[in-house]
């Protein structure tokens, strides 16, 4: 009697699995043990500048470690502290943010992270700082790391897009002037976009329209300026959140698990494919200069078409995270090592020049560095 339900659910996970095998991604994979893969023709090193303006793209940090030589060099490469932005990529505090029933613990991996630097520090939230599960999301978390950011002593950091809302949020990172551009900071959360329940937690109840127009309006607005939109969740990646098989039978029992849950946060499930969709028909109006992301535990840089100069997935922050990568056509860097990025704006020869630099943990300098096109 029991054998029918049985037979129909051994069915569904199947069906469930075959159809998230069908968006996996294959390839050798670049860990941390191995070299990291570089494009051809892409080793080298990047023109001498004079510095204007550093930003450091770190995501996925919310482990706390002690001694913690990821966040240390952090602090190293955020200098000088008065030119200098570090922007966390969302995940600051695993597995569930900031919780009322667990905030010693959720304070001292956000402190840790705060006070890896003197410089400017703006946060963006991730999905794992709104809950583990997508059905056990809610603002309360979002607002508890809010207000302990908002109120870090220094008064040099901030929590954006606020009140969980989708943003986006701009902040101006370097003023513009004559003889050079400016550097403007945009801020997105699509999280309430991918799990449309949380939408009622933001205070003014604004639409999926109204955001993209507020989007294009700001990068029309700044268009002349060097932009970086960015927000946890990467657009393209060769990790797997972007399909990188864990092998067929591991992918047979996560990929109906995930459903199940609410979804695995990956780039095809249709709410998020559809957010990238969305927003880069806007971006592609006025392309900005990096579009930025963690959620991949990796360090990536890819190219990004007519969608913006270039990609940069930054989620290595957690030692204990770091996950496997595969390089893709638009792949010029990948590994999975813990680091992050920086991206230094200066002038060589009177010209504005950006240079990607990849930091990594334990190296006496970059693994990586290329001008930005």
């Amino acid at each position: 009697m029991i054998r029918t339900p049985i037979i129909v659910l051994s069915l569904v996970s199947i069906g469930l699995a075959l159809s998230g095998c069908a968006h996996r991604l294959s390839g050798p994979l670049h860990s941390a043990e191995d070299p990291p893969w570089i494009a051809e023709g892409e080793a080298g090193t990047s023109p001498e500048i004079e510095l204007t303006h550093r930003v450091v793209l770190i995501g996925d940090a919310g482990y706390y470690l002690e001694d913690d030589p990821t966040l240390a060099a952090v602090g190293e490469w955020a200098r000088p502290v008065d030119s200098a932005t570090v922007v966390l990529l969302g995940d600051n505090i695993y597995n569930e943010g900031l919780t009322d029933d667990d905030r010693e613990r959720g304070e001292q991996i956000l402190a840790q992270q705060l006070d890896a630097t003197e410089a400017r520090k703006l946060v963006i939230p991730g999905n794992h700082d709104w809950g583990f599960l997508p059905k056990d999301q809610n603002a309360q978390a979002i607002r508890n790391q809010q207000a302990f950011v908002d109120g870090w002593p220094d008064g040099r950091a901030e929590f954006i897009p606020k009140d969980g809302c989708m943003g986006p949020v701009a902040r101006i990172l370097r003023e513009g002037s004559d003889d050079r551009k400016g550097v403007v900071f945009v801020a997105l959360d699509p999280t309430p976009w991918i799990n449309e329940r949380l939408r009622e937690d933001c205070p003014s109840e604004t639409t999926k329209e109204q955001v993209l127009d507020e989007l294009d309006g700001l990068l029309a607005r700044h268009a002349d300026q060097f932009v970086i939109v960015a927000s946890h969740y990467p657009m393209l990646t060769g990790g797997p959140h972007g399909g990188l098989t864990y092998g067929f039978f591991i992918d047979m029992i996560v990929t109906p698990l995930g459903w199940m849950m609410g979804g695995l946060g990956n780039t095809y499930e249709p709410d998020y494919a559809d957010w990238i969709a969305r927003t880069q028909a806007v971006m592609r109006r006025h392309p900005p200069a990096i579009y930025a992301a963690g959620h991949d535990h990796s360090l990536q840089i890819l190219e990004a078409g007519d969608v913006a100069g270039m990609h940069v997935v930054s989620g290595a922050g957690a030692r204990e995270r770091v996950s496997t990568v595969t390089h893709l056509p638009d792949t010029r860097f990948a590994h999975a090592a813990p680091g992050f990025v920086v991206v230094d704006f200066g002038t060589n020869e009177g010209e504005d020049v950006v240079i990607l630099r990849v930091v990594e943990a334990g190296a006496e300098a970059p693994v990586f560095e290329m001008r930005l096109p």
